[in-house]
This record gives C-alpha cells, structure tokens and sequence, in this order.
C-alpha cells in the first residue's frame, strides 16, 4: 500500500496540510501542535512497515539540476526528489518538496578568490522543503562565487536532516546521521594555507573541513546566499578523528550573505562555526550540539545578535571563540578574530538530564578580541568562563582589536577558571567591567526572570547601528513567553508543552482558551507556576507547614516549601475562601516582570464582568514570618521573643518571633485585584498581609486594587516595600499595627468610592497598656503620595488622608496628602502624641504638604506638648506646609485626581532621606513620582477599563 504521508506534519508541525496538493489516502497523525517540528519518531507515529511516503509535490520538483528517485530502506519506501554531484546551473526547489542529498553535493565549481575560474550557479529553495541525508558522506557545499537561497518562512521553515527523520525512526539524542551544511567565501582569513600569503589578502586561501574546498579572499562584503528560517538537524558526520562536520560551517564568508532565524539541532561537532570572513548572524538557535554550539577561529570578524544556546547532555563550550591556535605566532595573526556579539543566552546542562560536569559557557581563547554584551551564561557544570593564553588577556584593554565584555551575567558551578599563571585575575576583571555580575539566577526556560531583567543592558545600537536598539540582556526580551517570542513555530523541539505543573490538577475548564491548573490544600513540595496556563484556587492552599517561630529550632512537624510564579501567571479564586497562606519557614516568589505581571485575581475579573466597584470576590494572600511582634497570645510572653507569637485573620495560623531578617520570599511586579473577602464581621482579609514578616523579604512593584478590605496591612515585623500602588480599596489602603519596624518608599495611594483611611499607623490598640506595647511601631516611610476621593466619582467625606494612633512611633518624609474629604492627618491617643519629640521611638513628619477639607483634625484634649494644636506642631517642622494642589496627569480612576507634579509641588523642599538611612534612594523631591517623565507606576499595573 502506498502512503501518501503528510510530510510537514510530521517534521515540522502545523495545523495544515500543505505539503501535497492532496494529502487523501492514508495520513499519519500529527504528534500534536505544541512542539513544532517533531518527527514521528520523537513522539509521532513512524508508517506503517512496507509502505511508501511519497515526498513528490503534485508540480514537480523543482527546475535545474534536480530530478525524482526513489529509495527503499528496510520496508519503507521514500519518493522524493533528488540532489547531488556538481550544480553547475541555477537550481530551484519547489516549496514543500522533500529532497534526498545523495552525497558530496557542490553547488557551483570554486570560482576563486577573485572570479572567473568556475561555474557559478545558484541553488533556491522553496519554503517548507525538507533536504535530506542517509549518511556522513551527504552534504552540501556552496562553492566561491555561488550562492544558496534557503528562504523559509516562520510557518514553513527550510529544514536539512536525516532520512531516519523522515522515516520517523530518530532518537532524542541521535546525532552525526548525515554531513551538514558549508559555505564557501572570499571574505578575509588570517589562516593562510600558502604560508608566503598575506593574511585577508586574495592569496591567503584554506581548504576546508570534509573535503569541502577552498576559502577566503579579500572581498569582505562577499555574498554566499541566504539562510532564513533554516532549521539543520541531526548532522554532523566525524570524516576522521580530525576533520568533522559542522552543523553549518562558515567558511570565509562575507557580510553580504543574509542569516536569519536559523536552527542548529543535536549536532556532532560544533553546531556553527565561523572560520573567518565577516558574516553576520541574527536569531540563532543552538540546541543539543556536541562539541561546541558557536565556535570561530581565522579571524572572524562579523557580528551576532540573539542568540541562544541550550546545550545538550555531552556538549563542551557553549561559545569556543579563538583567533587562531597553535602556539604565540599564531596567535597574534591578522586580520584578528573580532565580532561584536550582543543578547545571548547561553544555558549549560548542569541541571539537565546530562549531569554534565565539564561543560563551559564561553571558553575564549588564542589570541581572540572581540566584544560580548548582554549576555547571560548560567547552569554549566565546569565554568561560566574560562580565557587562555597570553595572547587573549592582551588584547584586555587594547587600544585596537580589544576584548571587552559587559552586561554579562553569570551562575555556573564555579564562574571563573582561575589558572595558574593567568596574567590576569580573571573574575576582578570581569566584576570591574560596567553592568556584569554573578547572580543566582532566575531564568524560566530560557526566559529571563527579575534577576536578569534589573541588569543594565549595553547600549549595543548606539556602538553599532547594525544592531537592534534594544533595552535587556539574553536573548529574549522580558515580554516574551513561550506562546510568543521570536523561536516560537519554527524551530524545533524547543518549547515543549508541559502541561500542569506536578502538584497541581488539571481541570476540564479552559478559560480564554488557556488550560486551568487547579491548587489546593497545601503545598509540601516546591512548587512553580509556568507559564502557559491559568491557576485557580481552590479553597485555602497553605504553602509549606508552620516551621514555628526559631529557625534554629524548627518544630519537627513543619514542612518547608516554595510557591514561584512565573512572569505573566494569572492566579485566581472563586470565593473568598480561596486563598493563599505561606507559612512560617516557607516562602512565596512572586517573579513578575515591568511588561509580564504576575496577576492574583478573582474568576469576575478573568471573565470580564468585574465592575470599577466590585470588591470581596476572593481571599487574599497572607505571609506568615519569623520576625519581631509586639501582640502576643500568650500575656506572659515578651514582645520581639520567640515566645511572643500571634494567631493571623482568616484561620491562616501563627507568626511572629525573634529573627527581625526572616524572608518569605519576594514579590515583584505583582497586582493583587478584587480580593479581600470579609470572614466575619471582625475577620476580613487583606490584599495582603504582612504577618511578622522579615526585612530578609523583598517588596518592590506591588499593586493592590479594589480589596475590600485594607489594601496591605503590615502586622508587626520589619518587611521593607518599594514602588508601592493602591488603588480603590476599602478600609484603609495602607496599615500597621503590632509593631512594625520596617521601611517604604514610593508609595501611591488613590482612594476608592468608600475607603476609609489612605494611612491607618497603630502600635497596638485596645488600651493605654496596649498602645505602649513594645517593640513599638516605627517605621521609616518617604516619597509617598495620597490621593482622597473628593474629587472623584465616589465624592466621599468621610475619608482621612493620615490617621496616626495608638502609640505608634514613626517618621514620615516627603509627602502629599490631598483631596481627603475629611482630614488629611489625624493624631489620636496620648500615648501617640507622647511620640512626638521623644527620645527614642519618635513620631516625625517632614517635607509634608497638605490640601484637603480639613487639613487637620483637631480633637478636644489632643494636643502635642507645648503647642497649641495639631497644625501649629505639623507646621513647626521643616518644609511641611498646607497649600494647592497642582496635581495631574495620569489618574488611576476617570475623573480622579493625576499623579503627576504640578508647579505646586515642584516647589516643595524635600528631606534627604538617604543621609538618614542609605537603605532609600536619593530622591529630592515630594511625592511618590518626581514629574512627567518619572513612569514607575504606569505599564505593569491595572487601570480600570474607563481610564
């Protein structure tokens, strides 16, 4: 029986079935639309035995020096088209043909350095064809003086592999099955076969790897074709011990052949090698390559940009890059290797199935320069990077040809090969060069996560205009996930669907046509939320189990754990017992980005019929620390002890204790919407509650929006929070009580129809005894910006800018506190105004402007010492004042009041925060934004939809 096979949907999976005019007869089932290009034999089903597939496009195969066959292998039987031996004329290959490379193919005959000794020809090829071969002595060489057109599309990329590809019988790790792909140049090289010639000279001529002839000449700008949308897959035939294959091997080539988007898979020796000449290279993929993945040497001096390797279980250096070896002479030949190659990442095996323990991240080496930014080198198993030779550490800080390196960033098993004899210290050299780093990574795949994403990225565009202007390191910009980034469709088994993450539940529910991975009860082994799906909560979902209270002494009951969320992940609850608790001893890692939020949510939102008032539809999050409480159950107990712990709103379990530097984690850019469902008429959740947490946890581009009840409320501890948004909560939108010790900075909050306080400040409340309980509250707060909503569309009156009670203690800097229909401060109980002018534990407010209805509250026997009232206090200290607001711009909610300073607030004198405690950045100004420029808050939060 014969089979019509449907070819492209084998090797490179689409939804289409476009490799035959006609795909009738028997079709062999796709392995599924989530891994592009992934044969039957990796997944798929292989044809049935003693049929044939039949690769022959319904128009022929093409015009010129290609003709159809047929090739029998055990009981399969392939029809394709054929190439091979010389192509001496121009050759097209029709779109989606399948092609059988029947050994050493050359396209052209060498025509020379310089022109007119061969036969130039050119071979095209259409989109969405497939060339193959059956063994090492298949491939194909483009000669001097001619060109290949290998112009796939992201839909229908050109693809070089193996027949046991076709055939649907290649392993995971199977490599070396045919030869590969070489081009021939006559760019400059500085290794001279003729030892008389002169290096990037005409003369300077090199017989290349495999017997594929000879390159080089003196014609940088020299073009060999194009490559776009090119995957070469399972190549790379060991001719000898010495001489073996590259995936692609650039031989001499010049700047005026095109490389984009190409693939290099599971290769035998390097997976691209530039052996000089001045090609330049975009959008690369390397993944699976023994030996190294980018390797050059004789004097490449082209550029790269986007880079990524992924290396496979055997693979060495992920960039191997040599001028040229041999010994010192060698060395320093000239034209000296020099690329320029910006935004790669490259991550070694070391956590991969592989174990590999030898493989390094960029061995540079034999007299190199070049230049490397933005980059990131992490999971090696040897080294991050290793330079050798005397030659190399020269060209450190050379005037011309240098070697330089920024932007970079490393996590490997060691970082640096520190040799003996090294001229230089190789990671004080490294370290000293701007923007590079070791970091702990925090890579998703291959995606960058908040560690790589705060680095600085390198000015590349601005060195040279032929690179894209971009404005991160890697490969990828922070934006993109794997459903959207530009390897996705047409590579190969690089973004696998992992579905649900093992220790979630899938459910039979898709929403927006994304999977929903469902979580409840709790978490006793890390767990990390991809990207990819949606997450539900079902009902309270406990991270880890109570540690207790001494980390020195864990209770023996307790379980440690870690909840990460990706960038971009959606979390969501149904109702308000949907919520999330981490325990004392565990932690939660929110790991947003400033363009892919992590987002907790409720279902209404998710399916669009949330209201600009609707609040309570699901719980809230809650972090449980170790860290010092002034509120204990127990009244024997000490404030700031071990002994000293509390039982947290909502049934979420103990916290407090002795360790002030506890960590539960981090939560960067992320928005927590519509949350904070009301238990009882005493129990209400938070967006967030801060529940003894230590200053050991990292707060920095949080929102709050829409809670029900207070938008975070701090419970004692010392978590420090920066660049901090609030935004239409009810209650008061920030809160502290039991003893809060810690620091915020950029604060903006914009109050909603029925809020309450913008700043609600207590030690603790319930009586004189209580408001003096120590480690008292005192907090550190600058550079914060509170909006009322008078002016909005709720007209509440009742709303208070700043109510300070209870005894707390506290300092707050640099602020504007407008538009409260009430009060824009308010100071209640003795043991509070006690504060002011105290000692220790005081009560400050500086560089503080007001403009509400009231701007104070003046209560009958409240009085601070010595003064006659509230306003003549505020007003004796430096640089507050009650004025007008100038307030505008961006506005949170339609109607309401901007963020953005006017000439009002302009004109306002700032207290240098940062001579008080370096921990707050320089910032001389009032208010949480600094002017129109200053956009910290906008992009990465949620705006309601009438904005």
């Amino acid at each position: 029986m014969s089979v019509k096979h449907n070819f492209r949907k084998l090797l490179l999976v689409t939804t289409s079935c476009a490799f035959f005019a006609a795909c009738a007869d028997t079709s062999i089932s796709s392995p599924g639309a989530e891994n592009p290009g992934t044969p039957p034999g990796d997944g798929g089903n292989p044809p049935p035995a003693g049929q044939t597939i039949d690769l022959i496009p319904a128009g022929g195969c093409g015009t010129g020096s290609i003709r159809e066959t047929s090739v029998t292998n055990g009981d399969i039987t392939i029809n394709a088209c054929e190439i091979t031996g010389n192509i001496t004329t121009n050759t097209t290959i029709a779109p989606n043909a399948g092609v059988i490379i029947t050994g050493p193919t050359f396209v052209g005959t060498d025509d020379g350095a310089t022109g007119g000794s061969g036969a130039r020809a050119t071979l095209s090829i259409g989109a969405g064809a497939t060339l193959f071969g059956a063994a090492g002595s298949d491939y194909i060489v483009v000669t001097r003086g001619s060109r290949i057109e290998a112009q796939g599309t992201a839909d229908a990329p050109v693809i070089f592999t193996s027949r046991t590809d076709v055939e649907g019988s290649v392993g995971e790790n199977d490599k070396g099955l045919w030869g590969g792909l070489v081009l021939n140049g006559r760019a400059p090289i500085n290794a001279c076969t003729d030892a008389t010639a002169v290096g990037g000279s005409a003369d300077c001529e090199k017989s290349g790897e495999g017997s594929s002839g000879l390159f080089g000449g003196a014609d940088a700008a020299d073009s060999s074709g194009i490559l776009n949308y090119v995957q070469v897959r399972f190549a790379g035939f060991k001719v000898n011990n010495e001489d073996e294959l590259n995936g692609i091997a650039f031989q001499g080539v010049g700047s005026g052949t095109q490389v984009d988007y190409v693939q290099v898979h599971n290769n035998s020796d390097d997976g691209v090698e530039m052996f000089g000449g001045t090609v330049d290279l975009r959008h690369l993929v390397l993944t699976g390559n023994d030996d190294d993945s980018m390797d050059y040497t004789d004097g490449w001096r082209g550029r790269a940009q986007f880079v990524l390797v992924r290396q496979g279980p055997s693979g060495d250096q992920g960039f191997e890059f040599d001028n040229r070896g041999g010994n010192d002479t060698a060395n320093n030949l000239e034209p000296r290797s020099n690329p320029m190659i910006s935004n790669f990442t490259l991550i070694g095996n070391r956590n991969g199935s592989g174990s590999n323990d030898s493989d390094q991240g960029m061995l540079i080496r034999e007299g190199t320069a070049g230049r490397l930014y933005n980059g990131i080198v992490a999971d090696f198993g040897d080294d991050c990077i290793d330079i050798d030779q005397d030659a190399t550490f020269a060209r450190i800080g050379a005037a011309t040809d240098p070697l330089d390196i920024q932007s970079v960033v490393l996590d490997c098993v060691n970082n640096f090969d520190e040799s003996t004899g090294d001229p230089v210290d190789l990671s004080d050299w490294f370290l000293s060069r701007p923007n590079n780093a070791v970091i702990n990574n925090t890579l998703n795949g291959v995606f960058s996560g908040p560690a790589e994403q705060a680095v600085t990225a390198f000015d590349v565009n601005g060195a040279d205009s032929w690179f894209e202007d971009v404005d991160y390191i890697g490969a990828f910009a922070d934006d993109e996930i794997a459903a959207s980034n530009w390897a996705s469709g047409w590579t190969y088994n690089l973004f696998e669907d992992a579905g649900c993450p093992e220790g979630t539940t899938e459910s039979a529910e898709t929403i927006n046509g994304a999977r929903v991975c469902q979580i409840t009860g709790n978490i006793t082994s890390d767990l990390r939320l991809t990207r990819g799906n949606m997450y539900e909560l079902i009902g309270p979902v406990f991270v880890g189990v109570d540690r207790g209270p001494d980390p020195a002494s864990p209770l023996p009951s307790g379980i440690e754990a870690t909840l990460t969320v990706d960038p971009g992940v959606t979390v969501f609850g149904s109702a308000g017992s949907d919520y999330i608790v981490v325990t004392r001893g565990s932690q939660l890692r929110s790991n947003g980005t400033a363009s892919s939020p992590v987002i907790f949510t409720a279902r209404t939102d998710i399916e669009g019929t949330a209201g600009v008032n609707t609040k309570g539809q699901w719980g809230g999050l809650v972090l449980n620390g170790r860290a010092p409480i002034n509120a204990c159950t127990d009244a024997t107990a000490t404030g700031g002890t071990v002994d000293c712990e509390k039982s947290g709103e909502g049934s979420s379990g103990l916290f407090g204790g002795a360790t002030a530097d506890d960590t539960s984690g981090s939560i960067t850019y992320t928005q927590v919407r519509f949350a904070g469902f009301k238990v009882n008429n005493e129990d209400e959740l938070n967006g967030i509650a801060f529940q003894g947490v230590g200053s050991g946890t990292f707060v920095d581009y949080v929102q709050v929006h829409n809670n029900s009840d207070d938008g975070v409320e701090m419970f004692g501890g010392a978590v420090d929070l920066r660049h901090l948004v609030l935004t239409g909560n009810d209650d008061d939108s920030m809160d502290y009580t039991d003893g809060w010790r810690g620091r915020a900075q950029y604060v903006i909050v914009v109050q909603g129809a029925s809020g309450d306080q913008g700043f609600e400040f207590d030690n603790r409340g319930g009586n004189d005894t209580a408001n003096n309980l120590t480690p008292r509250s005192n907090p550190m707060i600058s550079n914060f910006t509170l909006i009322g909503n008078r002016n909005g569309s709720g007209s509440n009156d009742s709303d208070q800018g700043m109510l300070i009670r209870e005894g707390t203690a506290g300092q707050l800097y640099n602020g504007l506190v407008v538009n409260f229909g009430d009060d824009c401060i308010d100071v209640d109980q003795q043991a509070t105004f006690d504060r002011i002018g105290a000692a220790s534990d005081f009560l400050d407010i500086q560089s503080v402007a007001l403009d509400c209805v009231n701007n104070f509250d003046e209560s009958a026997g409240e009085t601070p010492a010595g003064f006659a009232n509230l306003e003549a206090w505020f007003l004796s200290r430096p640089n507050n004042t009650e004025y007008t607001n100038s307030l505008t711009g961006f506005a949170f909610f339609s109607g309401g009041t901007g963020v953005v300073p006017g000439s009002a607030e302009t004109a306002l004198i700032s207290t240098d925060v940062n001579a008080l405690d370096t921990w707050f950045e320089p910032a001389g100004y009032v208010g949480a934004v600094e002017d129109a420029s200053d956009t910290w808050y906008q992009g990465w939060t949620f705006v309601p939809a009438q904005q």
